[in-house]
């Protein structure tokens, strides 16, 4: 994970991030994959620690979260992603990195809630259009070495 030392975000900015990762967060927990995929440039990537290959692309992200998404309803259970510890500088081309933490609560039908996953979150996102989008994405899982 780069560390890069450049200037925070403004609190206006901070605000709109917080927004988006509410949105960004509930569209795929609903369920709503088109309306999170929108939520990623076209040319987007994907990577994490548990996973040899990164996914490249809109489309390859779209096979992937439909998957997920398809095997969280046939095994019954609800995730809830909650992100926080959100830290977003700009970078130099004028993206902003924003590092958080996410964790993924699962409950099953007529269970009890436990924690999922624990992860660091590093997203690179651009403006553009009005809106904020992911350009790439590093996820390091907390139970996976490396």
């Amino acid at each position: 994970m780069t560390r890069i030392a450049q200037r925070p975000v403004e609190t206006a900015t901070y605000t709109q991030l917080q927004q988006f990762y509410a949105e960004h967060m509930s569209a795929i927990d609903d369920g709503e994959v088109e309306r999170w995929l929108d939520t990623f440039t076209d040319d987007a990537t994907i990577a994490n620690n548990a996973r040899p290959q990164p996914a490249r692309g809109r489309a390859t992200i779209a096979v992937v979260a439909h998957r997920l998404v398809a095997e969280a309803r046939a095994q019954r259970v609800v995730h809830r992603h909650w992100t926080g510890m959100l830290q977003a500088v700009w970078l130099p081309d004028g993206a902003v990195q924003a590092t958080s933490y996410a964790m993924v609560v699962e409950t099953p039908a007529a269970g009890s809630p436990h924690l999922w996953r624990s992860t660091r979150c590093q997203d690179t996102l651009v403006h553009s259009e009005g809106r904020w989008r992911i350009r790439e994405r590093y996820v390091r899982h907390d139970d996976v070495g490396g």
